[in-house]
């Protein structure tokens, strides 16, 4: 049953997104699987790269790690999402991070070779993989502008507000006076409704905090200065947008800090 689901993990990536399932008649068996527990590397800074891995169960941080052990996570990857797809095919094929598991986790790792193979095969999987990197390129722009402000609340409303963005999707905006249904109603306006200005944190706090390279202490005594502002709520996970412009302020005012 768990090898039946790795495979739907892996058919249903947006890596083979589209591709006809007779392609797959003997991927399986050209390809391995491997286990790694909590806090194991599953690649470190330096190695070669010589497949792409597709995580089917878990959740991975891609970090930087410098020479005194000081380490800021760069990306956080779960099930479903894959790595090295960006070094697989560069002229100097090593990884460029080191990546921890940060739950158990199971990864596939699909060779250069049955890459090439498969997008010879099946020119969608090339149209997927150009399609990823450009995607990749995209989210290593935004990563850079959320790593140039430079204030706590200034990183963690630019996080918020992409995390927003990103789970918002394509859901019609309703306009309001007010912030309905929150604490601050009345007191701020937004043209947001309150249902559609709940956010999720995708991970727990302390694994947010290191991707936005702050102390989780640090983290936690922004939020709370944050929600005391009337800026957000925070329960648990579940974090409510009180002011989607002042967040959207804090961010165009790093921005211009760093011009």
């Amino acid at each position: 049953m768990l090898a039946n689901c790795s495979r739907k993990v892996v058919c249903d990536s947006p890596l083979f997104a589209g591709v006809d399932v007779n392609d797959f008649k003997d991927f399986f068996t050209r390809t391995r699987t491997r286990s790694y527990d909590k806090g194991e590397i599953i690649a470190s800074e330096g190695k070669n790269c010589t497949s792409i891995g597709i995580i089917t169960q878990g959740q991975v941080a891609v970090q930087k790690i410098s020479g005194s052990g000081e380490f800021a996570t760069i990306a956080l990857l779960t099930t479903g999402d894959f790595f090295g797809e960006d070094m697989l095919y560069s002229s100097s094929s090593v990884f460029t991070t080191t990546l921890e598991a940060m739950s158990s986790c199971e990864v596939h790792f699909v060779s250069k070779d049955i890459m090439n193979a498969l997008m010879i095969q099946s020119p969608v999987v090339k149209d997927n993989f150009l399609r990823i990197l450009s995607d990749r390129l995209k989210a290593q722009n935004r990563r850079i502008e959320l790593l140039s402000q430079k204030t706590l609340r200034e990183k963690i409303a630019y996080y918020l507000i992409d995390l927003f963005n990103q789970q918002r999707g394509n859901k019609v905006e309703v306009e309001s006076d007010s912030c309905q249904g929150c604490d601050y109603y009345g007191t701020v306006s937004c043209k947001y409704p309150s249902a559609s200005r709940k956010v999720v944190l995708p991970v727990s706090k302390e694994v947010v905090a290191k991707f936005l390279a702050m102390p989780r202490p640090s983290f936690s005594r922004e939020l709370i200065a944050m929600e005391k502002d009337g800026l957000i709520k925070v329960d648990g996970r579940v974090i409510t947008l009180c002011d989607v412009s002042k967040l959207e302020t804090e961010i165009v005012e790093g921005l211009a800090a760093n011009n």
